[in-house]
């Protein structure tokens, strides 16, 4: 009974911070149009599941990175809101525009474009787009399941250097997430392998990725495309969210270090804020 009870106490105790938090994240990441161009239309609600301890990354999903930094670059004014719930589609973030619940972050980017007419790809020829769509899927289908593994399998031990959450939860959280992820992760495939042999996988896909970036400011060139989003939110897990020790932490900070100065690069013009809306996650 007394064991029930203090459980039922840190998870009162914890709604209670969750609220808290959701507040202060919420007055961090407003963003208003600086130019004026989106003024006439809605806000953007951005809806996610946060609890991320402070210093780290706006958020712990590389498609929640994506989507902050795609309307930062295109200058469509959004609200951050935090929330258990999940989307539409069962995944994170998702949005509400004009009242209507949206999911899939590729999707919502295709239907912000039409609807603040907006093409970062503009100055891309067709083989261009064919190419950092083939770049975007790759890191987004394949990629990205490294970090899932590499946070909930293989570095277990150091979630709660990730998650703001009570230690009590975490006894309960973390081994119920660490068991779905890692059934997603067999069903995707890379789950089915052995860790030197996913290792190997992850690393073909970054050295491509490093290879096609090269020494240009952006992923495809002189200018901001639609790849950078993509990009940007999944190398910013691998930077900033990892061990020193892990395999990701050491394909971006010491054998591609290309891929790190671009995350730099990419942090400093669209995420001024960015330590003023990690700090305040607390």
């Amino acid at each position: 009974m007394n064991s029930l009870r203090r459980h039922l106490c840190s998870v009162q105790r914890f709604s209670c911070r969750v609220h808290h938090i959701a507040l202060l994240r919420t007055a961090c990441h407003n963003r208003t149009s600086s130019t004026g161009h989106a003024q006439d239309k809605p806000m953007v609600y951005v809806h996610q599941t946060g609890f991320t301890k402070p210093g780290l990354v706006p958020s712990l999903t590389p498609f929640g990175m994506k989507l902050m930094t795609y309307l930062r670059m295109v200058d469509i004014p959004y609200q951050y809101s935090e929330t258990l719930k999940l989307g539409p589609k069962g995944k994170i973030p998702w949005i509400t525009y004009r009242g209507q619940p949206m999911g899939d972050s590729g999707l919502i980017m295709e239907f912000l474009n039409e609807e603040f007419g907006v093409d970062l790809d503009s100055p891309l020829s067709e083989k261009e787009r064919a190419i950092s769509r083939a770049f975007i899927k790759m890191l987004e289908e394949n990629t990205y399941w490294g970090i899932g593994y590499d946070r909930w399998q293989e570095n277990y031990s150091h979630l709660g250097e990730l998650f703001d959450v009570p230690s009590a939860l975490q006894l309960f959280i973390f081994p119920t997430a660490s068991r779905k992820v890692r059934q997603m992760l067999h069903a995707q495939g890379l789950g089915r392998h052995s860790t030197q042999e996913i290792h190997a996988i992850i690393q073909k896909d970054v050295w491509a990725a490093s290879e096609f970036l090269g020494k240009k400011p952006y992923f495809m060139g002189e200018e901001p495309t639609a790849a950078d989003p993509t990009v940007f939110g999944l190398f910013a897990e691998f930077l900033w969210t990892t061990p020193e020790h892990s395999h990701l932490y050491k394909l971006t900070n010491e054998q591609y270090p290309n891929i790190k100065d671009y995350c730099f690069r990419m942090k400093e013009q669209y995420w001024p804020d960015w330590d003023e809306v990690v700090g305040t996650k607390r």
